[in-house]
């Protein structure tokens, strides 16, 4: 007697070709609802804190592969900027301040009615730039719109980071990857180029679930089903 046997489809796989990926930094996203706050605040509580916090490990993640890509986040609240401060060569925090300010000095973008508007004493001499981002429109800042943000600017400032490490032959490709449903957001690392928007995020889902840190990682309950045959001749 003939059986019809019922053919299942085939799961589709993605595969990450790149193999220069060397990690990844990241940050809860529901671990930060702990820095809640309630009333609207003329300064930035959370988000260069954050993205200090992941440039950090960003810069030491690289070291660790032998690139020379240090970079650190500063915010001048008087001057309503926040941005990335990018060298060659570790350095102070001090010092990334003064080259931010002396940056935008000399870009013609530091305030007028600031009387700290003078050149900084530099003593690193790695490095090679600023992306940054102009607050000045904002007034106000309350928690949910410090996440929405955090986002932003994690996405849009990070491509011209990579751009100008690239423009000083430095091997650094950061991509910005957020998975909503895991509530993880961070930058993915790599010491080659890659098509960002097909191996960032399916790179960063394998990171967290090499680390058990992916949410839901069983599997289907249709794979959990197993099928005995027996078969009895009488």
């Amino acid at each position: 007697m003939a059986q019809n046997k019922r053919r299942g489809r085939k799961k589709h796989t993605p595969t990450i070709s790149n193999t220069g990926f060397i990690g990844s930094v990241f940050i809860d996203t529901l671990e930060l609802q702990k820095k809640s706050y309630y009333f609207a605040r003329k300064k930035l509580q959370i988000v260069h804190h954050v993205l200090d916090g992941l440039a950090g490990a960003t810069s030491s993640l690289f070291k660790e592969h032998t690139i020379s890509a240090h970079m650190s986040c500063v915010y001048l609240h008087k001057q309503k900027k926040i941005g990335f401060v990018l060298s060659t060569k570790p350095f102070e925090q001090a010092d990334g301040i003064a080259y931010f300010k002396n940056y935008l000095i000399e870009k013609n973008f530091y305030g007028d009615n600031d009387q700290e508007a003078e050149y900084q004493e530099v003593f690193n001499t790695g490095f090679i730039g600023v992306v940054f981002a102009d607050l000045s429109s904002i007034d106000r800042f309350n928690f949910d719109f410090e996440l929405s943000m955090l986002s932003k600017l994690m996405k849009d400032m990070i491509i011209p980071v990579k751009e100008l490490f690239l423009r000083h032959n430095i091997p650094a490709y950061i991509s910005t990857s957020h998975l909503e449903e895991q509530n993880k957001l961070g930058f993915v690392l790599s010491v080659k180029p890659y098509d960002e928007r097909a191996e960032a995020d399916l790179y960063f889902e394998t990171y967290l679930k090499e680390r058990g840190l992916f949410i839901g990682d069983e599997e289907d309950d249709i794979d959990k089903i197993v099928i005995r045959k027996k078969v009895e001749l009488l």
